[in-house]
């Protein structure tokens, strides 16, 4: 109308109306459909028609000729303002859906041989004959580098079902870019799949991926091109085919390409995409309109499938299916396995119900004339267990009916149990075809009913709504949970949030600042938050019991690391609570963390489940957002980076920093032998747990050891495997890290001991049980295969896992892999170099630790002048010989303290006095300190003339430091060396009562000891496993070298030896080797004996005896594993 009412200024008004049509395309994601693009033209040309037309059968008038202008113009306007309004319609269908909407239409039903029911016009698909296809028409919004980087564009469609294609994949021509308004891409290319919409299973998807061809011609540089030759993935898109109501799509719609890397690799079925911040790419397809709906309308369900009687099956047969059906993976599975396990799918029902997944998935089809049966066999089925229903939640199962099943068998499990597998259950929302489902229905229904649900699923929402393909879909979830929960706990929730916002913003400027200013960045930051907690007080994400009220200001700090983490104290609003200490930490992506550490729980719930307590130690951590969350810090612990260095940056390569600390903190003896325990068994989960889930950049600073004697792990960047690498090696030579720091507190000592006997039975013990639950863990990782970890993303991340477990082998071979882990890890000198590498990469300028650090190795407090009193006089006394926790020699110091008589005595080795020195040399780098002692001995340095030496230069030294001045003498440091501690109270017998640190030798020829056996027997073999043997004693008193030799007896001419490994220079050797004996019956084993030999190997002279058995096979029960201690005793040998 404004063209109309003014014909001068036609142009000019047209190009308003132009430029306001293309501003409203441009607000609609740059959308121009053909109908928009032909209008404008038109309109275009309305206005450039001439005020007369040349008569070519008659003149016409002026007026005639004016009317026809503005007719045409007219005419134009209105082709264009139908463009525009169809536009509006096209886009708020495509992305405002009409479960959304206040009028949302009714689903069709169909009646007999289609009819319409209650006026609704539709017919069933099942009776569609019509071939799939869809036209692409094109792709807007395209990024501007996209139009000079590529040359060509095209695209790949697939139809799939259960993450396989229903038909081969269809490419479309390859074209260029087009620029109306805005650039785009147009095929308007007719896609035709060569099937028939009645065999289509509902939960069909279409996807839609993008290629570009590289544009050779391009800025970029010849050798970039040569290696981009190939078409690169740009973008995908899935829509499912029957949308919620079970109608086949059709008409014209809009699809937001993803264009996130992860995007490829991820088929789903949602089309509601993630709005980005400023845009995002469009896809239109046009599919065929149809005068009436097409109804996915399913079949008939079959009664159940069972027959009266199962025919038993061939023994051989039988044995293979239930070989099938107990493997923990699909990982292997042969086509003709699949075959064996759907023909005898009821077999499978009756005797194995746990491979139900397995049967499904072997399911031949599954189009519209399957179903029948698939159902029918599903609903027949008896009730599976939480973690078995779990993996009907994957995405290789996308039949709703499957899906909402297995849900009705999950609803069965506890809130515990719930809370356990939570995330993997937010994971599974990805993989359901359509919004309204099941899994979405009972999660919100439990988090209304628990709260601590509830909290677990808000953080975990919260997490995901940062998911580029899929943030849409979980910002709906949570708008539900929100309105569900009620205001209360809205409220709590918000707080969080807030305060989460906060933490986020003071954790950014710390870390963003340099060296002093960190520390004003954090103050400042921080009297925000404390404003919050003044407010109200705040619940924390790691868990809905940790209340705080405020910070304890003076105690929050940061970490020196790269990411800078905030190191934060709070108050806890129980007044009987401890202090709550956590960590925040930006830049770091924490799900990996957050799966590692579930990974772990989970693990140590299945071994208490058996009966085996590892003593394991448990942190929450919470992501709250992109590459941010917060970390629960365990109390009273150290990283073995802290511990270590005390003794200098080589002390990674020491073997007593760790048995020495924990003696620090335990100085008592049933103290120290607790926190010993306490190491050995978590020692042994720890590294299970690491090397079943192959976490790697291990090193000192992020394995830390509790002062009860507890080691755990933490930051788990790096696992399935993916190692940190230096250079072109692995950092992470070893399969788990075990060193012989490690070793010396489970044994004791120096020597091999029945205790490393314990920590071997125990690490194979869990593996074995980890083992039984492979199938669990293997379904837990393929849950999370989507969730954008980048160490996780398909199957050959869960292959690490996979074999890591070793499924197929039995439990004794197991163990004997195992055995050879912890070998090749305790050997390894890998571990110690990389340890060692970090040090020097951590050493600060400043040797001496900070305020909240111990001052001294053996000491945990620092001691001041003003608390001990002023020493007058310090002198070497004597020296003593101990022997625990190894022979050493000890210095006896005498202090006499101002207004004191009598003269205290404390306790001091040569290393102690080295460590003193040490550090005041650091502390005062300008003062004239006395020459320490030459520590380098010639030979053995634990003996007496090398004690008394260093007695004489120890006194002279110790005489020159108190002569030093004030400053050194009254320093803390000095106090602290000379506080007496616990062991300084221990002086009585010491001389007198020395204790080995292993039993003395026997006269010659006197057997002592014990051999621990496993022996067993199947398929006409028989089984010896040598596992053990302990408390040996050597003819000569000297450290043996230890092996086994076995035969069955009768042998005459000696062809049944079998012979373990030599181990070196121990008295309790670990073997766990299995010997076998094939081709013997039970009843020729009961006429035989079995006689096992151990014997020394020497090379300057013959093997000697050590003690053998001789066993009965006769008096075992062959059809079972017997493990048993025997008693060494001294039988005949060969």
């Amino acid at each position: 109308n404004v063209c109309l009412q003014n014909e001068s200024n036609q142009h000019r008004a047209v190009d308003r109306v132009v430029q306001s049509v293309r501003n409203l395309c441009c607000a609609l994601d740059e959308v121009e459909t053909q109908a928009i693009t032909d209008a404008v033209k038109r309109l275009r040309h309305s206005v450039n028609l001439p005020r007369t037309h040349s008569p070519k059968l008659g003149s016409t008038s002026p007026v005639q000729s004016s009317n026809t202008g503005s007719s045409s113009v007219e005419e134009s306007l209105a082709l264009l303002t139908k463009g525009v309004y169809d536009l509006a319609k096209l886009y708020l269908r495509s992305f405002c859906p009409p479960s959304a909407s206040i009028n949302s239409p009714p689903v069709p039903q169909c009646g007999d041989e289609g009819q319409a029911v209650e006026g609704t016009s539709c017919k069933e698909a099942s009776g569609t004959t019509d071939h799939i296809q869809f036209t692409l028409f094109a792709l807007h919004g395209i990024p501007s580098n996209w139009v000079s980087s590529f040359e060509k564009y095209f695209l790949m469609c697939s139809l799939t079902h259960n993450g396989k294609n229903l038909f081969k994949p269809v490419h479309s021509k390859r074209v260029g870019t087009y620029k109306s308004f805005f650039y785009h891409i147009k095929w308007d290319e007719l896609i035709i799949f060569p099937m028939a919409v009645a065999v289509l299973p509902l939960e069909s998807i279409l996807s839609l991926t993008l290629f570009g061809v590289l544009n050779q011609n391009a800025s970029s540089s010849p050798d970039s091109n040569k290696q981009r030759k190939a078409p690169e993935l740009l973008g995908k898109v899935s829509m499912p085919l029957f949308d919620f109501r079970r109608v086949l799509a059709g008409g014209s719609r809009l699809l937001c390409l993803w264009t996130s890397p992860q995007g490829a690799a991820a088929a789903g079925p949602a089309s509601n995409r993630k709005r980005g911040s400023t845009e995002r790419i469009i896809l239109q397809v046009d599919f065929p309109e149809s005068a009436v709906d097409v109804l996915y309308v399913g079949p008939e369900e079959k009664p159940n499938p069972e027959p009266l009687t199962l025919e038993e099956l061939d023994p051989d047969l039988k044995r293979k299916l239930e070989k099938i059906c107990s493997r923990a993976s699909n990982f292997g599975l042969k086509r003709s396995d699949h075959q064996l396990l759907w023909d005898h799918r009821l077999h499978c029902r009756r005797d194995h119900p746990s491979s139900l997944p397995k049967v499904l998935a072997s399911a031949p089809s599954w189009d519209w004339a399957s179903m029948a049966h698939i159902h029918s066999l599903l609903h027949h089925w008896p009730a599976l267990p939480l973690v078995t229903a779990l993996e009907l939640l994957d995405s290789k199962f996308a039949d709703t009916e499957v899906r909402s099943v297995a849900v009705s068998w999950i609803e069965e499990s506890s809130d515990d149990e719930l809370a356990d597998y939570l995330p993997q259950l937010v994971q599974a929302i990805k993989f359901e075809c359509h919004l309204k489902n099941a899994l979405v229905m009972f999660l919100l229904s439990r988090a209304q009913g628990n709260i601590i649900i509830a909290h677990h699923l808000y953080w975990l929402l919260k997490d995901a709504m940062q998911d580029p393909a899929w943030g849409r879909r979980y910002e709906q979830v949570m708008g539900s949970l929100l309105c569900l929960c009620g205001s209360k706990l809205r409220a709590e929730l918000e707080k969080q949030t807030n305060l989460v916002t906060l933490l986020g913003i003071v954790a950014e400027r710390v870390r963003q600042a340099g060296g002093s200013t960190r520390q004003v960045a954090l103050q400042e930051g921080l009297e925000n938050v404390q404003n919050l907690f003044q407010r109200n007080r705040c619940r924390l994400p790691l868990s809905p019991s940790l209340v705080a009220k405020e910070l304890n200001m003076k105690a929050c700090s940061f970490f020196s690391s790269n990411a800078v983490p905030l190191k934060l104290a709070l108050v806890n609003a129980d007044p009987l609570g401890e202090e709550i200490n956590v960590m925040f930490k930006v830049g770091e992506d924490l799900r990996q963390d957050m799966l590692a550490l579930q990974m772990i729980r989970i693990m140590d719930r299945i071994w208490l489940q058996e009966g085996l307590d590892l003593r394991m130690v448990h942190f929450k951590c919470v992501s709250t957002g992109k590459d941010r969350g917060m970390v629960e810090l365990v109390p009273f612990s150290d990283t073995l980076r802290k511990i270590q260095v005390e003794y200098g940056v080589t002390g990674s390569f020491k073997d007593k920093p760790l048995a020495e600390w924990l003696r620090k903190y335990n100085p008592a003896e049933d103290e120290y032998e607790k926190a010993s325990e306490n190491f050995i068994y978590s020692c042994a989960g720890c590294c299970v747990a690491t090397y079943v889930l192959g976490i790697c950049d291990r090193h000192n600073d992020n394995i830390m050891l509790r002062s009860t004697g507890h080691m755990f792990h933490i930051d788990f960047g790096k696992f399935l495997g993916h190692a940190q690498m230096f250079g072109s090696f692995k950092r992470d030579r070893a399969p788990f890290v075990l060193t012989s720091d490690m070793a010396y507190v489970i044994n004791g000592g120096e020597r091999p001991t029945s205790r490393f006997q314990l920590f071997v039975d125990l690490c194979c013990q869990a593996y074995n049980l980890i083992r039984k639950n492979s199938g669990l863990f293997l379904n837990l990782l393929s849950l999370m295969t989507s969730s954008g970890l980048p160490e996780l993303t398909g199957s050959q991340d869960l292959k690490y896992v996979f074999d890591a477990l070793q499924p197929h082998n039995t439990d004794a071979e197991a163990t004997i892999f195992f055995t050879r882990l912890i070998e090749s890890s305790l050997g390894s000198i890998a571990t110690k170099f990389n340890f060692f590498i970090h040090n020097l990469a951590q050493l600060r300028f400043s040797g001496l630790p900070t305020n909240d650090e111990p001052i001294l190795s053996f000491s945990p407090k620092t001691y001041t002048m003003k608390q001990e009193g002023r020493i007058v006089h310090a002198s070497i006394f004597s020296f003593q010989k101990r022997y625990s926790p190894d022979k050493h020699y000890t210095y006896v110091v005498r202090i006499l303290r101002d207004g004191q008589t009598e003269p205290q005595f404390v306790f001091r080795t040569f290393d102690e006095f080295q460590e003193l020195h040490n550090k005041l040399t650091i502390l005062f780098p300008l003062w004239k300190l006395p020459c320490f002692p030459n520590k380098m001995v010639l030979g053995r340095t634990h003996i007496k003339e090398v004690a008394a030496k260093r007695k004489l230069e120890l006194s002279s030294y110790v005489h020159n430091l108190m002569k030093c001045s004030t400053e050194v003498t009254q320093c803390d440091l000095i106090y602290t060396f000379f506080h007496p501690i616990a062991r300084d109270e221990k002086t009585e017998g010491l001389e007198a009562t020395p204790r080995a640190p292993e039993p003395p030798p026997s006269p010659t020829g006197r057997v002592e000891g014990e051999m621990k056996l496993s022996i067993s027997y199947r398929n006409s073999n028989l089984f010896i496993m040598v596992m053990h043997i302990k408390e040996l004693v050597a003819e000569d008193g000297t450290e043996p070298n230890p092996y086994v030799k076995t035969y069955l007896l009768p042998d005459p001419h000696k062809t049944s030896k079998r012979k373990t490994k030599i181990t070196r220079k121990t008295r309790n050797p670990t073997f766990n080797e299995m010997l076998v004996y094939s081709g013997y019956s039970k009843e020729t084993l009961g006429l035989r004996e079995l006689q096992l030999s151990v014997l020394s190997a020497e090379s300057l002279r013959e093997n000697y005896f050590l003690g053998g058995i001789r066993l009965r096979l006769k008096d075992f029960d062959l059809n079972k594993e017997t493990v048993k201690w025997y008693k060494l005793t001294t039988v005949p040998y060969f």
